[in-house]
């Protein structure tokens, strides 16, 4: 060609052109589409809530489901079937199976463990295609077009990518002695409330016995109204005395349904199911032996599920400083390409680099050791509100014990004195009106007994609490953690 003049681009050369072009688009795309097939992609599925529908599942709850059977059954219940009597221990199995609080915690599991697969992966390659075109068409030149890609490859990222997992297998390990808390929750709701009921109970039979009883000393003393042998005064107080205990029955009767309304929210089942349930009070019969200072101290911090979550945490901010010390050297990328340029095929190599922050991360990893350092902090103001629960409960627990056996023995006292005024009034040597007053006396400390019996059994659901242990047994949850987790980091507590 001569000197001076620019190329012309013939139809020929330009279909050249064009078909380099397409050939090197189409080996980009089938690149890229291999990769992407290489992966298990999925589709958009939607999963719309259905409100009616979870409305008519809840309504559709019993106490003798198939499933629920299976699952007692698995879960140590050896009775017969359907359950008879349902006392603590199969109502705590009942809330187990049904209460939608350990639903959740399981789907927080879930995505806490998702998130921990996430964090684990690698970092893939990029592509970046390049299309150029150039005005410029000097002499020798075939295309204006310019076609290539390039290719960026993370090297290296494995401390960081290490401590990263770290952090989150630990709150999801976290999350998963979450369920436990979350089903110590559910029973101790359910006992509250089943302590309630009982107690609501028991206090409408005696206030039942002592309304037949105050009803019976009426007549009498108006009966000795009616001969003269009594001043109006002292019926009128017992016709007051009447009209109290009777207000008190209808306050128990109350207390009774508002308890029963709770029982079935605490085991998440419909109110009516609750109300054809026969009930078992055993549980309530006798009142456990409180254990020794060193024993509950112990116990509230190897069970407690918070301490252990709360060590979890910390496990999670120590990962987060070695995740930020990590990041105080560079990130490194290797960066192979190729260009056809009008014409010409380059290939190139390169290596990315990226700097970290400034001052080699010192403000990033200051700022992480002072999370892991209030984590700390946290964790033994955690521990000693513990220790200091554990022991206050025990010692509630203990003097409130002893206040039962104190009233259980007054009780005794009153019988054995009805017994004696029974003899009296069968003999001839006490009336009716003597007889029926020593039996007020009776039901009256039959229910300072069971209010004192009461305030213990309360109690007693405080000591269990602090200490996430039940005294009196019963059925415990599965924690799904591992439990070597919590020694990955240890923590020095004075």
């Amino acid at each position: 060609m001569p000197a001076g003049k620019r190329a012309r681009y013939t139809p020929r050369t330009m279909r050249s052109a064009a078909d380099r072009i397409q050939s090197s688009l189409m080996c980009l795309c089938i690149g890229i589409g291999l990769a992407v097939a290489g992966c298990a992609l999925r589709s958009y599925e939607a999963a719309p809530l259905d409100p009616a529908a979870s409305a008519r599942a809840f309504e559709s709850r019993t106490s003798d489901s198939p499933g629920l059977r299976q699952y007692m059954l698995g879960h140590g219940y050896a009775g017969a079937w359907p359950v008879p009597r349902w006392g603590l221990s199969e109502l705590t199995l009942l809330a187990f199976y049904y209460h939608p609080d350990l639903e959740v915690a399981r789907a927080r599991v879930a995505a806490a463990r998702a998130e921990a697969v996430v964090a684990s992966q690698r970092a893939a390659p990029t592509v970046t295609p390049l299309l150029e075109h150039h005005s410029d068409s000097g002499e020798g030149r075939t295309s204006p077009w310019s076609v290539g890609f390039d290719v960026e490859i993370p090297l290296g990222g494995g401390g960081r990518r290490a401590a990263l997992r770290e952090r989150h297998v630990h709150l999801a390990d976290a999350a998963a002695l979450r369920v436990g808390g979350a089903a110590w929750e559910v029973r101790s709701r359910l006992r509250l409330q089943l302590v309630d009921y009982y107690a609501a109970v028991r206090e409408a039979d005696l206030l039942g016995e002592e309304l037949r009883e105050k009803r019976a000393l009426v007549k009498l003393l108006e009966r000795r109204v009616q001969l003269g042998a009594l001043s109006a005064t002292e019926a009128g107080t017992a016709n007051l005395a009447l009209a109290d205990t009777q207000s008190r029955l209808r306050t128990a009767r109350a207390a009774q349904e508002r308890a029963l309304t709770g029982l079935a929210h605490a085991v998440a089942v419909p109110l009516p199911v609750v109300r054809q349930v026969t009930f078992d009070f055993a549980a309530f019969d006798r009142l456990e032996q409180p254990p020794a200072d060193a024993q509950a101290q112990r116990a509230a911090l190897l069970n407690r599920l918070d301490v252990r979550s709360q060590l979890l945490e910390y496990a999670a901010a120590d990962a987060d400083v070695k995740l930020e010390v990590a990041r105080q050297y560079p990130n490194i990328a290797l960066r192979p390409g190729y260009l056809w340029d009008q014409g010409d095929n380059v290939w190139s190599l390169a290596l990315g680099v990226l700097l970290p922050p400034a001052l080699g991360n010192r403000a990033g990893i200051e700022a992480a050791e002072a999370r892991r350092a209030l984590a700390a902090q946290e964790f033994m103001r955690l521990q000693k509100q513990t220790i200091s629960q554990a022991e206050g409960a025990r010692a509630v627990y203990a003097n409130l014990s002893e206040s039962v056996a104190a009233a259980k023995d007054l009780d005794a006292l009153q019988r054995a004195q009805l017994e004696q005024q029974q003899k009296r009034f069968d003999a001839g040597y006490a009336d009716r009106v003597e007889l029926t007053q020593t039996r007020l006396q009776a039901a009256q400390a039959s229910r300072a007994a069971l209010a004192a019996r009461v305030d213990a059994l309360r109690a007693q659901g405080e000591l269990e609490d602090a200490l996430q242990v039940p005294l009196a047994g019963g059925p415990l949850p599965a924690v799904p953690v591992d439990s070597s987790s919590l020694h990955t980091s240890t923590l020095t507590t004075n």
